[in-house]
């Protein structure tokens, strides 16, 4: 469960094409399979980390990552990049029919990292 899990979306940014992308964690996709895939982070939301301080942070984490999965498998996605972080990552809001992802298993971001534990 640890590594990323794969999914099929119609991927939206100049224009739609089929793409698999890989989900990361709750937090973080990368747009393709290849090494040198897009890395992006899913902007202005903060998931649990799956390297977790705490096992409620991990449990919390797996929850995230396979509920973002789910939420793009299969969708017409938006990638609405934002510029860079920090490590280099893509910030991108990533939209499904209109609405973002990240709503339930993820808060937004306040900036710096908060404790889950």
């Amino acid at each position: 469960m640890l590594g990323h899990i794969v999914v099929s979306v119609l991927l939206c940014t100049a224009s739609c094409e089929p793409a698999e992308i890989r989900v990361w964690d709750g937090d973080s996709i990368r747009l393709g399979t290849t090494r040198q895939a897009e890395s992006v982070r899913i902007f202005n939301i903060d998931a649990p980390e799956l390297e977790a301080r705490c096992r409620h942070e991990l449990e919390l984490a797996r929850q995230a990552k396979v509920r973002l999965a789910q939420i793009l498998q299969g969708q017409r996605i938006e990638v609405l990049r934002q510029g860079d972080d920090r490590y280099g990552r893509t910030l991108a809001a990533i939209r499904v029919e209109g609405q973002g992802v990240g709503e339930g298993l993820a808060r937004t971001w306040t900036g710096r990292r908060e404790p889950w534990c």
